[in-house]
């Protein structure tokens, strides 16, 4: 895992508090995701699909707080040595201040002081999001050719990440 310092430190930025959430959390957690995703790619999920992922055995919700409100959250789940990021968001007014860089090093953090090794994740292949992901040492290792349907029926691809930690 490549050796990082958060560009926004020392910036001015309003700070951001991560805490492991749960269930409590879930209507905050669906407001975000309701702002985060375009409705076009079919990508947020709704409450029952949080709740059913929530409630199952090592899943993991880390929320991010600014001036005491959820701005952005992260969901994934262990199973034996490895970690699947399965879900990522930031309110849009808190988008590109470094809450998502911030989620995404805690769940690392987190994931090797469980014993993971390796980190997954999937996303659609035009996400911005990839340059926040190399930053965390992660490398591409796979293609879903036309795996997410956008507007107009359009087919994207949708890439396969993997990120190995040291143990």
């Amino acid at each position: 895992m490549a050796t990082r310092q958060s560009p926004w430190e020392d910036e001015g930025v309003d700070p951001v508090v991560i805490r492991t959430g749960d269930l409590n959390d879930l209507s905050d957690v669906m407001h975000v995701m309701e702002h985060a995703f375009p409705k076009t790619y079919g990508e947020g999920w709704n409450h029952h699909q949080c709740r059913s992922m929530l409630s199952m055995p090592n899943a993991r919700l880390l929320i991010a707080e600014c001036k005491d409100m959820i701005c952005g959250f992260l969901i994934s789940r262990q199973a034996a040595d490895e970690e699947e990021l399965l879900m990522i968001a930031v309110s849009p007014a808190y988008q590109s201040r470094g809450v998502g860089y911030q989620l995404l090093d805690q769940m690392l953090k987190s994931a090797q002081s469980h014993g993971v090794s390796a980190v997954f994740l999937e996303m659609r292949a035009d996400n911005t999001a990839q340059k926040l992901y190399t930053k965390f040492g992660f490398e591409r290792i796979g293609l879903r050719k036309a795996y997410y349907t956008g507007p107009n029926k359009e087919k994207f691809d949708a890439v396969t990440y993997k990120a190995m930690l040291t143990i």
